[in-house]
């Protein structure tokens, strides 16, 4: 087996963790990894001209023990002459007032504080115990492919040079070499998730397999480097498939489903949503059949034939309907050439509207007799035929008189207003939309 230094140093060379000349922030909880992080990055700073900031934050979980962790890595940090920053926070109650978790909260805030100390890289002290723990809790919760990569070794400007160590190997090592850490009392707390995954369900693999961590680190390996191939053809599908009026729904349809998944993936985060697997279930199912699915608050995923696109209900216009009139005599229309330069929403029999003219959106249940067609349709199966925008279904103007729909703004007008070899008035319409 590798001693662990060598194989720190493997890791940090494989991945090319470092650079002469690197700002190293540390993040340090006092913990036996967190400290031998910080006694391998002291052994190289020297030799590679590293200048090494520790940031510790207190999380206020667990009162006392906590700050004293702190303490622990403040008089540390002030013994070795090594930069330090601590962070105080009440992440229980300040993770309520956002509205998400207390983990995702502290996550967040840890990465501001360390990129607020102006890093050219973060060192945090992961491990393969972690990744381990972490991809066995998302295999019982759900996951893909993308989920069973686990921890990268490098993401951003974050490194981890302890990733292929144990967390056994850690702490031998700093028994070994008189290195003090200290030791959180919620470790062995199985009421934690990740807690009850180290302490019963790891041993029994091991019982199986006494190097069950490292031979496990090859199926991660393996999934991440098969998410990096299937995503970079993604990167290229996304590419040619996205454009200013959404998806092209021809061409994304003649990719493999994990291509699409992850374009669909990445449209959405451009968006700033966050698909679950249920969410790119049934954006899926809209490159096949057309229509609109919610997909958190005012946005939706919208499609027809052609294209599918994410946008916000606040986007659309909800607008007012305001329409011009102008009555002329059917020979004055046929021949008035400077009227004819007149662009027109539509024209209809004046002679032939019910009792007043009025203008709305549509309604359950709507029907339209367009003029031509010999048949009547709903409103739901015109909008389909005409491949109408879903999102602006809503706010298109109906004309209509008393009798029902006259017609429909960019769509048709009805069989019983249209001009014919009788009419003697033409009313013209223009319609326009305002805020």
């Amino acid at each position: 087996m590798l001693e662990i230094i060598t194989k720190i140093n493997n890791t940090v060379k494989k991945y090319n963790m470092l650079a002469p000349g690197d700002r190293v922030v540390v993040g340090v909880s006092g913990g036996a990894d967190s400290m031998l992080l910080l006694y391998y990055l002291l052994s190289v700073r020297e030799a590679m001209e590293l200048d090494i900031a520790v940031a510790n934050v207190e999380h206020g979980i667990r009162g006392d023990e906590s700050r004293e962790d702190t303490q622990f890595v403040v008089d540390f940090c002030h013994q070795h002459s090594i930069e330090v920053h601590t962070l105080s926070i009440d992440a229980v109650a300040e993770a309520q007032q956002q509205g998400i978790g207390v983990e995702e909260y502290s996550r967040n805030r840890r990465y501001e504080f360390f990129n607020s100390l102006n890093p050219t890289k973060i060192a945090t002290a992961h491990n393969l115990s972690d990744n381990v723990e972490t991809v066995l809790f998302r295999f019982a919760r759900g996951t893909a492919l993308r989920g069973a990569s686990g921890i990268k070794p490098v993401r951003d400007n974050i490194i981890r040079p302890l990733i292929d160590c144990t967390s056994r190997e850690i702490r031998q090592y700093c028994r070994d070499n008189g290195i003090d850490y200290r030791i959180d009392s919620t470790n062995d707390d199985t009421v934690y998730s990740r807690n009850f995954v180290r302490h019963n369900i790891v041993p029994d693999f091991r019982e199986l397999n006494p190097s069950f961590e490292s031979t496990f680190m090859h199926f991660i390996s393996a999934c991440d480097c098969d998410d990096d191939y299937i995503t970079s053809v993604a990167m290229q599908c996304y590419d040619s498939v996205v454009t200013d009026k959404g998806i092209s729904v021809t061409e994304i349809t003649k990719y493999h489903t994990s291509v699409i998944n992850r374009v669909l993936i990445a449209y959405a985060d451009s968006f700033g949503l966050s698909l679950d697997r249920h969410h790119i279930g049934r954006i899926v199912d809209l490159l096949y059949s057309p229509g609109r699915y919610q997909i958190k608050r005012d946005f939706f995923a919208i499609s027809n034939k052609r294209y599918l696109r994410i946008t916000s209900m606040q986007n659309i216009s909800q607008t007012a309907s305001v329409c011009d009139l102008c009555e002329v005599c059917v020979d004055e229309f046929l021949t008035n050439c400077e009227l004819l330069k007149n662009e027109f929403d539509f024209f209809i029999d004046c002679d032939r509207i019910v009792g007043n003219i009025y203008i709305r959106t549509r309604q359950s249940g709507d029907t339209i007799a367009p003029a031509g067609r010999g048949c009547t349709k709903s409103i739901k199966k015109l909008f389909n035929e005409l491949a109408v925008d879903v999102e602006k279904r809503d706010s298109l103007p109906l004309v209509c008189d008393d009798d029902g729909i006259i017609a429909i703004k960019d769509c048709c007008v009805a069989h019983r207003v249209r001009i014919s070899s009788d009419t003697k008035r033409v009313l013209l319409f223009n319609i326009r939309m305002e805020d």
